[in-house]
C-alpha cells in the first residue's frame, strides 16, 4: 500500500509539478478500473494503491469521494467514447438500424453497468451527479432522434417525444439490469426482446397515426 508521499508527490502538493492533472487522471482511471472489476465502489486506500500514490496525495487531488465519482463519470464518456456512439447512425434499412441501435446500447451496458448503476445510485443524493445522469440521457435521446429520424418524421412533436422516451426507457441500464440480473435473461434473449419491443414502439405509433389520419393529429 502507498502510505508515504514520494518527493514527486510532495512537489505536486506544493504546486511545483506540471504533471498534476495527468496524475489526477491516473487516480480517476484507477477508480474506474476498480469499479468495473469488482462492481462496487473501492475505498480511498484501494484507489491510491492502484494509482501508485499515497493516501495523503489522494485526498490532495480529491477533497471528497463525491468529487472523484463525478470526475470518473465524466471521464468515462471520453475514455469509452466508442460505447456512447451508434455506428453508421441514421443509415440502412429500419431492421438494420434497430439491430445496430440495440447492439450498441447492450454493449454499453455490458461493459459499463457497474459505473452506470453506481452513478445513478448517487444521483438521488447529489445534484451534480443527477445533472450528469440527465445529460447522458439527453445525449442518448438525441442519438435516438437522429438514428430513427426517418421513422419519427411522419409523427407530430408530442408523439415523436413519446417514442423517443419509450425507447430510452426500454434500452436504459435500469432495463438492462432487470433483464440480465432480475429475470436472468441471456444477452441473446435481451437483444431479441429489445429489438421486438423497439420495433413495436415505432409500429404502434405509426398505426395510431394512421388511425388519426396523419402525424399532425398526434397529441
Amino acid at each position: 500500500m502507498a502510505s508515504e508521499s514520494t518527493a514527486a508527490e510532495r512537489n505536486e502538493m506544493t504546486g511545483a509539478s506540471p504533471n498534476l492533472e495527468s496524475r489526477r487522471l491516473v487516480v480517476v482511471d484507477a477508480f474506474i478500473d476498480l469499479v468495473l472489476e469488482s462492481g462496487s465502489p473501492p475505498t480511498p486506500e484501494e484507489v491510491a494503491d492502484r494509482a501508485g500514490v499515497s493516501r495523503a496525495t489522494f485526498f490532495r487531488y480529491f477533497s471528497t469521494l463525491v468529487e472523484l465519482r463525478n470526475e470518473a463519470a465524466a471521464r468515462v464518456v471520453g475514455r469509452f467514447a466508442d460505447l456512447f456512439t451508434i455506428p453508421e447512425i441514421g443509415t440502412g434499412t429500419f431492421d438494420e438500424r434497430v439491430r445496430r441501435y440495440v447492439h450498441a446500447r447492450l454493449q454499453l451496458h455490458e461493459v459499463l453497468h457497474p459505473l452506470e448503476l453506481l452513478t445513478r445510485s448517487h444521483a438521488v443524493h447529489d445534484a451534480d451527479t443527477a445533472k450528469f445522469v440527465d445529460a447522458v440521457r439527453r445525449l442518448h435521446a438525441d442519438q435516438t432522434r437522429q438514428h430513427f429520424e426517418a421513422d419519427l418524421h411522419p409523427h407530430g412533436p408530442a408523439r415523436r417525444d413519446d417514442m423517443v422516451t419509450a425507447i430510452a426507457v426500454l434500452t436504459s441500464v435500469e432495463s438492462w439490469e432487470q433483464f440480465r440480473h432480475t429475470f436472468g435473461r441471456s444477452l441473446v434473449q435481451t437483444n431479441r426482446a429489445w429489438r421486438a419491443a423497439l420495433t413495436g414502439i415505432i409500429a404502434d405509433a405509426s398505426a395510431l397515426t394512421n388511425d388519426n389520419g396523419g402525424g399532425h393529429h398526434a397529441r
